[in-house]
Order: structure tokens, then C-alpha cells, then sequence
């Protein structure tokens, strides 16, 4: 699957060895000086994932790093010399900075004026957690609205205008919901919900994770059902015939944590049966997109592997079940966070492009880090070229969209950065296409922060797009925190504002 050179291999059913054996060859790398990858880096870090360079973390982190690796390597069996793995450390030690430079500060304005306010019902704890926000149009009348995953109530909602004012209605009660996809899954022209529940929040290897199908009744009041359960913890799922035979399938992202993990695939069998087909078994599967990646009328899917492999993967479907895989990108390092992406075609040059963030800090050192942000993958020639589009703190999410309607893609970021006490940026930003894809970084507001869920689009009907946001405060300080925040798109720029 992760195979760093783009050499394809074919990949069945629970081939974890053929993975992993993929996982530990490192790309090329040009490495130089302090931060140069040396031998016994490569000797042990590539077991399991791609050689850190030292400037990856800060040297008092690396002591414990190297404590959790050690542990690691103990449980897969993979020797130690004692007398190497010290060596390796105070190569790090010596080499690693002292502090991380912050990101500075200095984003321009935005020239677009955008007003905020708070949607929904108030949140039950002082800690929100919205997992998830999603812009459709549920009841299919020409108006978008709004779906939300709230890991607080454990509950689906929808959220929509009536009668001039926001209303919140819950759909169904599922323990830490963290994605939702709106299909129609047995064509009677109502729109159904598949929903990814994690189980919990916090890290777990139990098997807690489980997938649940909102049926609609037809009056928009929803029947669960549960398509599989007792699994690892399940961050994400989407609907596709993957097999041809008119029933629609699912692919199943598991995150899982340590030891647990994987893609599955939920082939139907009936509209209450399916069967479970392992395509791979690895921890840190975060997020899948279906297409039909080379136009051969299969659909195939791409797949976010983050955790240690922190990787975009290709799964190529044959049409019988069965995937031929190909990596699309790959980070430099396994500390990178990577933290999401979507596939769109940025520059209108008729292919796919990829955005990618990189900004997750919830992990053993939750650090901010100078590289953290947002990616264009471009596509040249079908290979994705990566090029820095901004740097910010805690990049959790990025959606292309023309928001002043000049006909260009424009990109709008949220951040989970809860560093925003020690060093204080932006917390919601978009990038302005000049329309040759030269981007200008311009900030919205820094407050709501905690931003891991996002979307943008028509919410309030008027023609101009707005963005949703979703306050996920696990972490961090309060007293910047919201449930669900809509930012409305004006139309007018700050100029006019302050001739008016």
C-alpha cells in the first residue's frame, strides 16, 4: 500500500506483512548537516515508519520519545543494542533546537468582511466538542443546512433555518459520532445519513468503533441501523458500489490507535446484511474520498493513513473486490500530523489536485510546530508535486472555494492550535487566488479556536458563501470556545465597510 517510490502492489485481504514491509522503505532524501538522517536512524527508525529529522521535535522531548520507541520495538521483537540506541539518542540530543520558532503573526486582513454569530442549541458542558459539521441539503428543498457530530450529547443533529431562525433537531443518539455522509442509500428519493462513530475520543485500542445507517422515514424522522459494530474505532465511511451489482457498498476507515486499525469494506448483501472484507489491517486510517481515480469505470478510493505513516494512499479497485495500491503523497516524517485533505482540481486544469493539512498536536508531545500547514499537491503528468500554500499552527482542515466570486478556487483553514495562550495566530483564514494560483493568506478571526471541523458553503440562502465551524475543545485552555459558529460571507469589502 505505502509504497514511498509509487510501485503498485496487489493487495487482498490482510495483507499487513506486504504493508508494512512498504511502510519501511524510506524515499530518496537529500538530507544535509545537523539535520541529516544518519545510519542508525535508518538502522532502527525504519522498522516501523520514516526517520525523523532532529529539528522534528525539541530536544527535551526526545528523551521520551525514544522511551515510547523503545517500548514499541520490545512488543513487535525487533533487537536493541543498547550501546547503538544510546549512540542514536544524543545524535538527537546533540542536534535537535532547544524551543520551536513560533509561526509569526503576520497574515494580512481580509478584504472580505464576514460576520459571526453562534447557531444551535447551547452546549451542556463547558467543554464543546463537535466532531464534525457537514453542508447539505437534507430535505432536498433548494435551501442548504447544516449536520453536526456532537461527541458532548452523543448525538447527530440538524441544523436549519425556519421561520427566519436557527433550529436544532437531533436525528439519533450515537456515541462520539466524527463523520457523516449524505446518500441516498435505497432510492425512494429521500436523502439517509451513514455515520463513522469512534466510540471515544481518547486514544483505545478496544474495539468500541462502529457504523450506523440513518434511514429516512420519508417525514425526516431517521431509523438507526447499526451496519457493524465492535470494531476498532471508526473515523470514517463512505458509500460506493464497489462490485457492480447495483447494491450499495461501504468502505470503513478504522483508526483504531496502537495495535488496532484498517480499511474494510461492507459489501451489501441485503439492506440489513453485509459482509466484511479486510482490505488492510494498520492503525491510523482518518479519512477516505471515493472516485473513479483512472476513469476505467470502477470506483476506486483514496485513503488518509496518518498516525506513524502519515500518508495518502490510492486504492485501485479492480471491480471484484480486490485493490491495487499506489501512494499519492507521502509526509517527510512521521511527526508531520497530518490532519485531512480533499481532492480537487485547484488550477481548473482538468485534473485532481489534493489539498493536505498537517497541524495535529494531540499525541503524547502536544507541540506546536513551525511546519505545520497547508499543501497543494499539484497534478502534474499524474504525479502530485508538493507545494507550500501557508504555515499555521494546528491546520486541521481546508476546503477549496471561489468565496469572492471572481472564478477562481480560493482555499479557506481552520486550526485545532489550543497553544493560542503561549502564541496567538489566527485561528480561521482564507487564501485569495490572484487566478494564476498565487495565494494571498488573509486572517478571519482568532477567536472561536479549537476549529477541527469545517465547512463552507450557501447556509443562509443569499448567494454567498459562508463557513460553518465546529469549537472541538478536548484540549486547551477555554474562554475562546464555541459549540457551532456560522461565518456569513457579506459580499462587501472591509473598505466599504468603513466608508459606510
Amino acid at each position: 500500500m505505502l509504497n514511498s517510490r509509487g510501485v503498485a502492489v496487489s493487495v487482498c485481504q490482510g495483507l499487513l506483512g506486504v504493508l508494512l514491509l512498504l511502510l519501511a522503505v524510506p524515499p530518496s532524501r537529500a538530507a544535509e548537516g545537523a539535520d541529516a538522517i544518519i545510519p542508525l536512524a535508518e538502522k532502527y527508525c525504519t522498522e516501523c515508519h520514516l526517520a525523523p529529522p532532529p529539528s522534528a521535535f525539541t530536544r527535551e522531548h526526545w528523551h521520551q520519545l525514544f522511551g515510547l520507541m523503545g517500548t514499541w520495538m520490545g512488543q513487535k521483537d525487533i533487537p536493541i543494542d543498547e550501546d547503538e540506541y544510546r549512540e542514536l539518542l544524543d545524535h538527537y540530543l546533540a542536534h535537535s533546537p532547544e524551543k520551536m520558532e513560533p509561526i509569526p503573526d503576520d497574515l494580512e486582513e481580509s478584504l472580505l468582511r464576514f460576520e459571526k454569530g453562534e447557531v444551535g442549541v447551547e452546549c451542556t458542558s463547558d467543554r464543546p466538542k463537535i466532531t464534525h459539521v457537514n453542508i447539505t441539503d437534507l430535505d432536498r428543498n433548494g435551501k442548504p443546512d447544516i449536520l453536526i457530530c456532537d461527541d458532548v450529547s452523543g448525538r447527530v443533529s440538524w441544523i436549519r433555518i425556519e421561520d427566519g431562525k436557527w433550529n436544532e433537531v437531533y436525528l439519533a443518539d450515537i456515541v462520539t459520532p466524527v463523520k457523516t455522509t449524505v446518500f441516498d442509500f435505497n432510492g425512494d428519493g429521500h436523502l439517509d445519513i451513514v455515520v463513522a462513530s469512534l466510540g471515544f475520543i481518547s486514544p483505545t485500542d478496544d474495539l468500541i468503533g462502529s457504523v450506523w445507517l440513518l434511514v429516512n422515514r420519508g417525514d425526516m424522522s431517521f431509523e438507526p441501523l447499526r451496519l457493524v459494530g465492535d470494531v476498532a474505532r471508526v473515523a470514517d465511511v463512505r458509500p460506493a458500489d464497489f462490485n457492480r451489482d447495483g447494491k450499495i457498498d461501504f468502505i470503513v476507515a478504522k483508526f483504531g490507535w496502537r495495535k488496532s486499525g484498517g480499511l474494510m469494506w461492507l459489501e451489501q448483501v441485503t439492506p440489513t446484511l453485509f459482509l466484511q472484507h479486510e482490505i488492510v489491517e494498520i492503525n491510523g486510517a482518518m479519512q477516505v474520498e471515493v472516485l473513479d481515480y483512472d476513469g476505467d469505470g470502477e470506483l476506486d478510493f483514496v485513503a488518509l493513513i496518518a498516525q506513524e505513516h502519515e500518508s495518502l494512499v490510492l486504492f485501485r479497485n479492480d471491480g471484484r473486490g480486490t485493490f491495487e495500491t499506489e501512494v499519492l503523497y507521502r509526509a517527510p516524517h512521521p511527526g508531520y500530523g497530518t490532519s485531512g485533505f480533499q481532492l480537487v482540481d485547484l488550477d481548473q486544469d482538468g485534473d485532481l489536485d489534493i489539498l493536505v493539512t498537517n497541524g495535529d498536536m494531540m499525541d503524547e508531545i502536544s507541540l506546536a510546530k513551525p511546519y505545520h500547514g497547508l499543501r497543494w499537491l499539484e497534478n502534474i503528468d499524474g504525479v502530485f508535486h508538493p507545494r507550500d500554500l501557508v504555515r499555521m499552527t494546528g491546520a486541521y482542515c481546508a476546503r477549496a472555494h471561489d468565496m469572492n466570486g471572481d472564478g477562481h478556487l480560493d482555499i479557506v483553514v481552520s486550526s485545532l492550535n489550543f497553544t493560542w495562550g503561549e502564541h496567538d495566530e489566527p485561528s480561521l483564514i482564507w487564501l485569495e487566488n490572484d487566478g494564476r494560483q498565487n495565494f494571498t493568506a488573509r486572517k478571519i478571526f482568532y477567536s472561536p479556536t479549537n476549529l477541527a471541523a469545517m465547512d463552507v458553503g450557501d447556509i443562509n440562502n443569499d448567494g454567498i458563501p459562508d463557513i460553518i465551524v465546529g469549537g472541538f475543545h478536548f484540549p486547551g485552555p477555554l474562554g475562546r470556545d464555541a459549540r457551532v459558529t456560522a461565518v456569513f460571507g457579506t459580499g462587501k469589502l472591509r473598505s466599504e465597510e468603513k466608508a459606510e
